[in-house]
């Protein structure tokens, strides 16, 4: 999977369910804006590595942590809003190895592989 890909596919999977969140049209519009602003940046065409998804260091962490961060987004509770759901459920949720129902098929790295770069190389499973 491709960075611009990802990018593509989390904005059109926001703007597909903006209706369920019961905003105000002046909301919704201006959400559907931010969403297309921010997710529509130049990013170089080069596939997802596992380094990506470091907490310290990674593009995609940092640039979903700006996302998850963005005023308008925390003011409104349009991040993850969800009981106990977080950034590295996503992205274990979306690069994850793992059979589970929450699994949205890319499978690209193994869960502790994704759980080191979230948690650090000492993390322990249990």
């Amino acid at each position: 999977m491709k960075v611009k890909e990802f990018l593509v596919d989390f904005k059109n999977e926001e703007i597909l369910n903006v209706k369920d969140l019961e905003l105000s049209n002046e909301l919704e519009n201006e959400y559907v804006n931010l969403l297309n602003e921010f997710f529509n940046r130049e990013v170089e065409d080069r596939d997802i590595v596992l380094e990506d998804l470091d907490k310290e260091k990674g593009f995609l962490y940092k640039l979903m942590c700006e996302w998850f961060e963005n005023e308008f987004v925390v003011n409104n509770e349009l991040g993850l809003v969800w009981y106990e759901y977080s950034l590295e459920d996503l992205f274990r949720d979306n690069f994850g190895k793992d059979d589970s129902e929450f699994n949205f098929g890319f499978g690209l790295f193994e869960i502790e592989d994704i759980n080191k770069k979230l948690y650090g190389d000492d993390w322990d499973k249990e």
